[in-house]
């Protein structure tokens, strides 16, 4: 249990799960003894009861969870967990180790206190209230036996969603109380106070106007908070709305926060079934007076942002094997959109769907892999339906409200070799669509404007699958409304947005796929290395000798875009594989660079020329944050949080951290103050590759949420 301050280091969660097991143990050596007792079975009243609930949502939820099923950080206090460890055991046992919490603070509680929170327990497990009250004496307490708990043991192992109390002290927190809906006025325009989206903009910028924390002052950037997260790839951009701060967690998990102290308001988790393996998501939406979660299981949940009890549940896939959600859903004229990632080779390939937010009811859905009887469809070489597999969208949405388009882009499929084969019929080919494409759908039927595919017949998973950012610029003299976006082989291409119409492509040297791009088209020519024969076999997506590998010279690190410079700040990593030795890193190894992996480059979107490079030994797996302080927070494998200068690249600040930065960082303001957000953890695939080829040491578990202000 907790003390009364609901933030908690992880050594404080240590203690806990410490101090739980202790628990567990000594109440199973006490229960051998219990078949010998002939005492009466501990009672409590229903009023006993209640003045518990509310001493537990003061001292212990934000621990052990308002369910008390935990937050994935600490063990349940219910259903079997409490049957198994307490069910037939001695009632002094149960009341010494009440009286060891808070680990902060053992003891610290009156004997009536303890006494209400044993009631409480002993209810909330389904335990039948009596007319005795459960004694405040411990001596009373060992000559009595807990019943052994029926209805609600099967509680803590149930699918359904569990729904955290709403009656307790924390309901009526004051900031909860005055958040305000949030509109499709705010979310075009959003308060400069908000993180109200993936990349606070829906436009993916991941800019911020905020400027107390600058240049002049960075250095002064110090700890405002932390929490402690389920211990898992926590890839969350942390939502921040009128001061609370809503932070979706590994393990389907899902905590509301004061976002200037760290202070725990309710909290939520899906309960999995035991076959289906949780996953990390990059986020969650916000829209009116909800939260919008994808979910392990393939369902979207919408949450009530007040209190966490559950408005609606859509089932988008019944069974949910063979497909993830990985990205975060955007908010498009009340509808909540989001696209599939295949898990495994899926036949048929993924989709993106909208839900309407307010009644939980789907509105549309786009498939990535071409149908064979629609548009695109005769793309895959005669590929029955089945056999066409790919098109994952790992990434949201942008939204451009004007022209209401929405833009993703579906990664490459996995079975490349009937594609290696020429066209077999003369009104055919073998480009795959809709893969590695930019594609635009109306945001309210999901009908297909336009798209463009930047690599036709992809065999080396050189995905186009990253954030499109949208932009006015000057193209040729002419303001235009562009699409950005780069792919793994950090090529970066620009289109109309409103017409898909190919503009330019700008190569950053990273690679050795590409030989030539036709200015006119955009299509590519590529080097005949690079072109695998049809009997050769592929390993790991890749090819000796090419660069970049299948990690590609950038991933799932975000761009950031500064409008009023055109620069775009973007991330990159050093990485080929050796012809000979097999080994990765680097394409350009010399005296200046080797060691150096990490790679941030600003290019002038007007000019197509890079203002500056910054090298770094971490190749980076955060994203990209830019604010209006003249500031560029980046976060990469090694453990390093730094805030650069926008002008130069200069390092101003920087923070070693507990894990790696897996995530994309954040900033907000509350009551004038300006904070600054962003997770570690243990990282995904593409950090681990990033580590290993690094020799990057890191810890085996962990992840922190980490707050900082000045």
């Amino acid at each position: 249990m907790a003390d009364v301050p609901l933030k908690k280091s992880s050594k404080q969660i240590h203690t806990i799960a410490l101090c739980l097991a202790l628990l567990g143990a000594a109440a199973a050596q006490f229960g051998a003894h219990a078949a010998d007792l002939a005492d009466p079975t501990v009672t409590y009243t229903v009023t006993q009861a209640a003045a518990g609930q509310v001493a537990y949502a003061a001292h212990c939820a934000s621990c052990h969870g308002f369910d008390m099923a935990g937050f994935g950080l600490v063990p349940g206090l219910t259903g079997s967990i409490f049957a198994e460890r307490w069910g037939g055991n001695n009632a002094g046992q149960l009341a010494q180790e009440l009286r060891r919490m808070p680990p902060a603070a053992p003891d610290s509680l009156t004997a009536t206190k303890y006494a209400s929170l044993f009631a409480y327990l002993l209810q909330h497990n389904g335990i039948a209230a009596g007319a005795t009250p459960v004694a405040d004496n411990p001596v009373v307490l060992r000559t009595q036996l807990i019943p052994i708990p029926t209805a609600n043991v099967a509680r803590a192992d149930s699918t359904e969603p569990l729904l955290y109390l709403t009656d307790g002290p924390l309901a009526d927190y004051p900031v909860l109380q005055n958040l305000r809906p949030v509109t499709e006025a705010m979310l075009l325009n959003p308060p400069a106070d908000d993180w109200l989206n993936w990349r606070r903009t829906r436009d993916s910028r991941g800019h911020s106007p905020l400027n107390q924390i600058n240049r002049d002052n960075v250095q002064d950037l110090d700890l405002a908070w932390s929490w402690a997260l389920p211990s898992g790839e926590n890839m969350m951009t942390p939502i921040v709305h009128d001061g609370v701060m809503f932070a979706y967690s590994f393990g389907d998990v899902l905590q509301a926060l004061d976002a200037t102290t760290g202070e725990l308001l309710w909290g939520y988790e899906r309960k999995l079934d035991g076959d289906i393996p949780p996953d990390s998501k990059k986020g969650v939406a916000i829209y009116d007076d909800k939260i919008i979660i994808p979910t392990s299981d393939m369902h979207l949940i919408a949450l009530d942002m007040k209190t966490g009890a559950v408005v609606w549940d859509h089932v988008v896939i019944d069974d949910a094997d063979g497909h993830w959600f990985k990205s975060a859903p955007m908010i498009a004229n009340g509808k909540a959109i989001i696209g599939l990632t295949g898990r495994q080779r899926v036949a048929g390939g993924n989709f993106i769907l909208a839900v309407d937010v307010a009644t939980g009811e789907e509105a549309w859905r786009f498939w990535a892999i071409a149908r064979p009887d629609a548009p695109g469809g005769d793309t895959w070489n005669g590929l029955p339906l089945e056999q066409r597999t790919g098109g994952s969208v790992w990434i949201p949405g942008s939204y451009d409200a004007e022209l209401n388009l929405v833009y993703f882009g579906p990664a490459p499929t996995y079975d490349t070799g009937r594609l290696r084969q020429g066209p077999e019929q003369a009104n055919a080919n073998n480009d795959a669509l809709f893969t590695n494409s930019t594609i635009a759908l109306n945001a309210d039927t999901g009908e297909l404007v336009w798209h463009y595919q930047h690599a036709r017949n992809d065999q080396l998973d050189h995905d186009w699958a990253f954030e499109r950012t949208l932009v006015e610029i000057s193209v040729n003299g002419v303001m235009r409304k562009v699409v950005i976006t780069g792919g793994k082989l950090a090529i970066f291409e620009a289109m109309d947005a409103a017409t898909g119409e190919y503009l330019f492509s700008f190569d950053l040297d990273m690679q050795n796929v590409v030989a030539e791009i036709d200015a006119a088209s955009g299509r590519k020519t590529l080097f005949p290395a690079a072109i695998p024969a049809l009997d050769a076999t592929l390993s790991q997506y890749s090819l000796p000798g090419i660069c970049p590998d299948w990690l590609g010279a950038r991933n799932m690190q975000t761009t950031a875009y500064n409008a009023a410079t055109h620069t775009l700040f973007i991330p990159l990593s050093d990485t080929c594989l050796d012809d000979d030795t097999g080994e990765r890193w680097q394409k350009y190894p010399d005296s200046s660079t080797d060691g150096s992996y990490g790679i941030i480059k600003a290019v002038n979107l007007e000019t197509r020329e890079i203002e500056w490079t910054q090298r770094q030994t971490g190749p980076q797996a955060a994203a990209n944050l830019i604010t209006d302080g003249g500031l560029l927070f980046i976060g990469s494998v090694d453990r390093w949080f730094k805030a650069l200068d926008q002008s130069n690249g200069e390092v101003l600040w920087q923070r070693r951290l507990d894990n790696a930065l897996n995530s994309y960082p954040i900033t907000y303001r509350v009551n004038g103050k300006q904070y600054v957000a962003v997770a570690t953890n243990t990282g995904g695939i593409h950090t681990r590759t990033m580590r290993n080829a690094a020799n990057i040491n890191l810890p085996p578990t962990g992840a922190t949420l980490w707050v900082f202000a000045l």
